[in-house]
């Protein structure tokens, strides 16, 4: 019986490490900051969209990327699918962690803007969501795809220049953007605070960590996703000219 269950934990450990290769290896790989697998770009927007992620990279040294496929299987969500595409291809500085991906997967419907550690404070997952919300839906819905994703390519260039200090000018794109994406306000950030800080006290109380601290146990403890998976790249870097930045599942998503 104790054979049985040290082979049947082995099995676990080796499945859990081989499933993410293997699902990384069905990624596709980068040519650029703009990859539209599901050809749903227009030439001029592509374009456009890779010219200022270029000038987004040499200003401020994150980097963005746009990227359209025509489904987000074998992964079970888009956010499981945009979390391992950045991770895999790098997107933003190693240490830095200054990427954000805009994703768009067509035969789900469903699109998502992640966000790296190190952009979280230019484009909190309000920003993100109001983004989609007000930007790239709307041009959705109205058959738009390719004017939606650039627009919404803007507004998150337009987040990051605005933190980095950046006339907006600089990069052709104006305040509107962010304008009316809308800003964030007190009560948008203080409640999910409150409720986070309500739920880990709740979480600590009735855990088994939590009263093995109490009684002087002690806790092993291992590092959270988001941790810098280095699958895939090379060196440190990432694929297709991104750095080697890591993600932590932040951003938002949206049917459409």
């Amino acid at each position: 019986m104790k054979k049985f269950f040290l082979r049947a934990f082995f099995l676990f450990v080796f499945g859990c490490y081989l499933l993410p290769c293997l699902a990384a290896q069905q990624l596709p790989k980068p040519s650029g900051f703009v990859n539209d697998f599901a050809k749903v770009l227009k030439v001029q927007d592509a374009e456009a969209v890779e010219s200022l992620a270029a000038a987004i990279k040499e200003k401020t040294g994150a980097e963005l990327a746009l990227v359209t496929v025509e489904s987000f299987a074998p992964y079970a969500s888009i956010d499981e699918f945009s979390l391992a595409l950045a991770e895999v291809w790098g997107v933003g500085e190693r240490g830095k962690d200054n990427g954000v991906l805009l994703v768009l997967a067509m035969s789900e419907r469903e699109v998502k803007i992640e966000v790296g550690y190190g952009l979280e404070g230019a484009i909190p997952d309000s920003v993100a969501g109001r983004i989609l919300d007000t930007v790239v839906i709307p041009a959705f819905r109205q058959g738009d795809f390719s004017g939606g994703l650039r627009e919404g390519c803007n507004a998150i260039a337009a987040y990051v220049a605005k933190e980095k200090g950046l006339d907006l000018a600089e990069l052709d794109l104006s305040d509107t953007l962010i304008r009316d994406s809308g800003s964030d306000s007190f009560t948008s950030i203080i409640i999910p605070i409150i409720i986070v800080v309500f739920l880990y006290i709740f979480i600590l109380r009735h855990s088994v960590f939590w009263r093995g601290l109490r009684t002087g146990g002690s806790v092993l403890r291992s590092g959270g996703f988001g941790s810098g998976s280095s699958f895939g790249r090379s060196g440190g870097r990432g694929f297709g000219g991104f750095s080697g930045g890591s993600f932590g599942g932040g951003g938002a998503s949206r049917r459409f």
